[in-house]
């Protein structure tokens, strides 16, 4: 008998919501909720050159029965039609609602927001620009990055309107972060959004890449010091003619490397422009390795006529 009772007690129940929901979703009700924003009948060979919105606020009053079939409608959007607009315009979003929305004719539209919308068009183009990684890394004890953190590809081509891609240079990604590194890496990084609806990208993710490596420190000796520009009529001397280095990189990087490796140079105008009789060599090393001492750091200097 219990059994029979409990299915009748909660059809009972749910009868019940059913008959409280209608009989109060035919009161009058004001809501706000928002609706997409899409582009129609944009010209060939054109794109918007203004920053629009990618979803519209209607505030609304009217039948809880209508504002429910408004909501739920697929069709439900704000239109921007460029048949019926010139190359530069100005929607008027709260007088033109009817025009933009198919909103059923029971409901009273109360407010909008934005209230205006700024539309403008330009011809459509494409732009190259380089990809910028942005990445938040920390690396384990001892160990560091060796390079340059890039990305792959490195360039990213860019659709629109010519007047919004002729100031953009650069397109980053979404930052991604990776912690207590201590092998070369790889990230998969999704692609910064476009503000502008009408921007379009050739990809939407790229891969970040960077070697870390453990890092040393090394001693490179006896590096000659070139005179460069000398007249033939001159002769300059080097006291001493070498330096000592000690270099800081990745353990791989350095490991093979010597004085053969490395140049040092004094250009003559710096010896004509000296009044101390004391020059710094210029040294250049490969790629990714950096001079954290130098000894000496000047050389005295001897001209001979």
């Amino acid at each position: 008998m219990k059994d029979r009772k409990l299915p009748i007690f909660f059809f009972s129940l749910i009868f019940a919501v059913l008959v409280w929901i209608s009989v109060n979703l035919g009161n009058e009700f004001q809501t706000t909720f928002e609706i997409p924003v899409r582009i129609e009948n944009l010209p060939k060979g054109k794109a918007v050159a203004s920053l629009l919105p990618t979803s519209m606020r209607l505030t609304v009053r009217g039948a809880g029965w209508k504002i429910l079939n408004a909501i739920l409608s697929p069709n439900l959007r704000y239109s921007i039609d460029f048949s019926r607009l010139s190359s530069r315009d100005t929607l008027f979003t709260f007088r033109q609602i009817s025009e933009q929305v198919a909103l059923p004719r029971a409901l009273q539209v109360v407010q909008t927001f934005p209230e205006t919308v700024i539309v403008k068009i330009d011809e459509r183009i494409s732009k190259t620009v380089p990809l910028k990684p942005i990445v938040e890394v920390t690396y384990r004890s001892g160990f560091g990055l060796v390079g340059k953190i890039t990305t792959k590809p490195e360039m990213i081509t860019l659709y629109g309107a010519r007047a919004l891609l002729n100031n953009i240079t650069e397109w980053e990604t979404k930052e991604v972060a990776a912690a207590d590194v201590f092998t070369p890496t790889r990230i998969e990084a999704p692609l910064n959004d476009s503000l502008y609806l009408q921007i379009t990208k050739s990809l939407s993710t790229a891969t970040i890449q960077f070697d870390v490596q453990s890092i040393a420190e090394k001693t490179i000796k006896d590096i000659p010091v070139e005179l460069t520009q000398v007249p033939e009529k001159r002769t300059i001397v080097l006291i001493p003619n070498t330096v000592t280095i000690i270099i800081r990189s990745g353990v791989y990087t350095i490991a093979e490397l010597s004085e053969k490796n490395f140049s040092a140079y004094v250009d003559y105008k710096t010896v004509l422009l000296d009044t101390s009789g004391y020059v710094s060599p210029i040294i250049t090393t490969p790629e990714n390795v950096k001079i954290v001492q130098q000894q000496p750091e000047k050389l005295q200097y001897v001209i001979r006529r």
